[in-house]
């Protein structure tokens, strides 16, 4: 492996700084990129070797924070209308500069396009493809861990509310998992020109999720299906602007209408070890109740 830096775009995310720590575990050396330099030093507690300011819709910016790296792992801005103007523009200044590995990080199923940030991605994809960059190319399914911004209400009302149906079916994947197939696919060459599609190990619906929350506090919770007109309220209140809200709102009832299924034999297999359950990451969010 090249002593040459990765530069991690999206370093100060929550899927960032997860897949940031896996990184410095698999002893690669980061180059964490992020827009305010006051995130910088909360970085560097994590592990990153050096970090840099950097705006990914700006192409100057963009190519002072690669130079001299050796690979780039790109996290891209959640539902970002810019997505693919972003991603085209870092695979064309890697390609100028000869990096040794491209790894994006995409999304499961971005063939559907019906939903814009798939679309935008599975494009980003093919300019990749087509790029003649060594590449990987990351999958991930659902979070578990948007359980986490309701887990307080949650706890309050005794109710798992999300904005789709309570019996669509999702393979839930644990970040945890997703940041160690980052690290472990950064690490090695054996990776490369790959695609690889990252689902948890159960199709759970809201209710399933419900009933194992359930069992974890050892009270009842039940599972309600939030509407949309609530969803996109509540998002608009909390400061995302129309784009955005329009984004969620569209997926959502995307997934409200064919819900998120995935298979986890390749992760499993990237891993080499059983993948995280609900069940555990749940007793983990109990464990800090």
């Amino acid at each position: 492996m090249s002593d040459a830096k990765l530069l991690l775009t999206g370093a100060n995310g929550r899927t960032g700084r997860a897949i940031l720590a896996s990184l410095v575990a698999k002893g690669v050396p980061v180059r964490a990129m992020v827009r305010d330099a006051g995130q910088m030093e909360s970085l560097r507690a994590l592990g990153a070797a050096e970090c840099v300011l950097g705006d990914m819709t700006d192409k100057a910016s963009l190519r002072a924070a690669m130079a001299g790296a050796g690979k780039v792992l790109h996290i891209g801005p959640p539902m970002h209308p810019q997505e693919l103007e972003i991603t085209t523009s870092l695979i064309a200044l890697a390609k100028a500069q000869g990096l040794d590995h491209f790894i994006y990080y995409s999304v499961m199923h971005p063939q559907r396009r019906a939903i814009r940030h798939h679309r935008l991605k599975q494009e980003a994809e093919e300019v990749l493809l087509e790029s003649d960059l060594p590449f990987t190319i990351l999958q991930p399914s659902r979070y578990m861990q948007h359980l986490l911004p309701i887990w307080p209400k949650l706890l309050e009302t005794g109710v798992h509310a999300m904005p789709f149906g309570v019996d669509k079916l999702f393979n839930l994947v644990d970040l945890l998992d997703l940041a160690e197939a980052c690290g472990v696919v950064a690490g090695s060459d054996e990776h490369l020109y790959a695609t690889y599609e990252l689902a948890g190990p159960e199709a759970l619906s809201q209710r399933d999720c419900a009933a194992i929350i359930s069992e974890v506090l050892g009270r009842e919770i039940a599972a309600r299906a939030v509407p949309f007109e609530d969803l996109a309220a509540k998002a608009a209140a909390s400061g995302a602007n129309p784009d955005r809200v329009a984004q969620m709102v569209l997926m959502n009832q995307h997934y409200d209408a064919h819900g998120f299924r995935g298979n986890p034999t390749v992760l499993r297999h990237l891993l080499g070890r059983p993948l995280g359950t609900f069940r555990d990451y749940v007793g983990r969010l109990a464990a800090r109740v």
